[in-house]
């Protein structure tokens, strides 16, 4: 259901690896690492980060020189960040409290939509002999040294860096031939002939979503656990948690519900192409300056057992339609009236242009082998058979300036940021006393 990846700066990573400790006093079996001015890193921090370090990039303990060399790279970033902590103190650099405030929230709620469930929070908060307000006051210290290691950062550094049209097309001109070619592309149009279970099977899930929902709204059992017990979704292990999307990343018709459901509201059993669903926003979104309107929903989906006679049913229907279209049927009349794909059937089931790398393997031999016009034969999918027709074909060719002028802009500011940060990073060291410890 979900179409839509998110990245992130890569050079912010090393300033947000971890938290050094606080100045504290330190028991004399306790080991220093390195002393930034009169902020003590200990063995120990190193120790917890580099373990934090090996999960993540999963390196082998047990490989000694690579181990080696990523204890060194953490104990760099535990000193860069009281370097930074320390000229943000001479800056006199604050955060306001409803901003912390706000920030230690969305941790704890981080917390929570890790952990799948309320129940499985409040359980991990009871092995942890603590309680929310308890987890609070721990995460803020080190929420606080994040949120001021930013504010700096974006004041010294992203603030005053940016880049223009200009620098973005000489290293166009530079790395032309390194920016490989824009793929072939197909001007396609689609009617989809979804499998569907027979009607009474459709009509028995919805009994049974209807039952389900009486078990939530009624009966008052948690959300997350129903959807765990019950959800023929992947997403039911994490209790049917879907995590933040707009609209455009879910078929409309879940996104028609979940976009006019009020928060913490349950809706009624819901239909769409991949079956029966339960739908509970948990937070509303609204639109921002870089962000378009977003929900945060979780649902329990119902899935029809499709069987080997529904898919030749569905065959046999997408046979129909090619058949029809032979014999001069309009292409967009006949997918308005038969396309089980609600976000193009309206519209004629245009695809538009479509990388012939981005079909689906089985889909891309019989599609490249078609004459402009031609109507293929039925192709089957994950979802259902498809019957395409070819509009247009634009050949492989060398990308022009316009096409990646953006993401060019974006590569080339990366690298600006790394080298500004690491110029005004080594800049700020000279004012800061840094002792290592063999």
């Amino acid at each position: 259901m979900r179409r839509r990846v998110i990245t992130r700066l890569a050079w912010m990573a090393a300033i947000f690896v971890a938290a050094a400790a606080p100045a504290r006093m330190v028991a004399g079996s306790e080991r220093i690492a390195a002393i930034v001015n009169k902020e003590v890193i200990l063995e120990s921090d190193v120790d917890d980060q580099l373990r934090l370090a090996e999960a993540n990039l999963h390196v082998d303990p047990a490989d000694s020189t690579t181990a080696a060399k990523l204890r060194k790279d953490v104990l760099r970033q535990l000193i860069d960040e009281q370097v930074i902590l320390a000229e943000a103190a001479r800056q006199n650099i604050t955060i306001p409290k409803t901003d912390l405030d706000t920030a230690v929230k969305q941790a704890i709620g981080n917390v929570r939509a890790r952990l799948g469930s309320e129940q499985n929070f409040q359980r991990a908060l009871a092995e942890e002999h603590t309680t929310e307000e308890g987890l609070r006051k721990k995460y803020e210290p080190d929420v606080k040294k994040q949120l001021l290691v930013m504010r700096l950062v974006g004041k010294e550094v992203q603030s005053r860096t940016t880049v223009t049209d200009a620098e973005a097309k000489v290293y166009f001109t530079a790395h032309h031939d390194s920016l490989g070619k824009r793929s072939e592309e197909l001007k396609l149009s689609a009617i989809v002939i979804g499998f569907e279970a027979d009607s009474i099977q459709i009509k028995k899930l919805h009994t049974r979503a209807d039952s389900l929902r009486s078990l939530i709204v009624v009966k008052k059992q948690p959300f997350e656990a129903v959807a765990k017990k019950y959800s023929d979704d992947p997403s039911g292990v994490q209790g049917g948690d879907l995590g933040t999307f707009a609209r455009g990343d879910m078929v409309a018709e879940f996104e028609d519900v979940a976009f006019a459901l009020k928060q913490n509201e349950i809706s009624q059993p819901t239909r769409s192409r991949y079956g029966w669903h339960i739908i509970q926003v948990l937070q509303h979104f609204p639109k921002s300056d870089s962000l378009p309107e977003r929900v945060h929903a979780r649902h329990i989906l119902l899935q029809a057992k499709i069987s080997p006679s529904d898919e030749e049913r569905a065959r046999r229907k997408a046979m129909d339609v090619r058949d029809q279209l032979q014999k001069g049927a309009d292409f967009a009349a006949m997918a308005k009236k038969y396309s089980m794909d609600t976000s193009t059937k309206d519209s004629g089931g245009v695809l538009g242009e479509v990388p012939v790398t981005g079909l689906p393997p089985n889909f891309r031999e019989s599609l490249t082998g078609m004459a402009i016009g031609e109507v293929s034969v039925p192709l089957k999918g994950e979802a259902g058979y498809y019957v395409f027709k070819l509009g247009g074909r634009t050949a492989e060719r060398d990308f022009q300036f316009e096409e990646v002028r953006d993401d060019l802009k974006q590569l080339v500011l990366n690298q600006k940021l790394k080298d500004a940060y690491d110029r005004w990073l080594e800049r700020i060291r000279k004012n800061v006393n840094i002792e290592v410890k063999d």
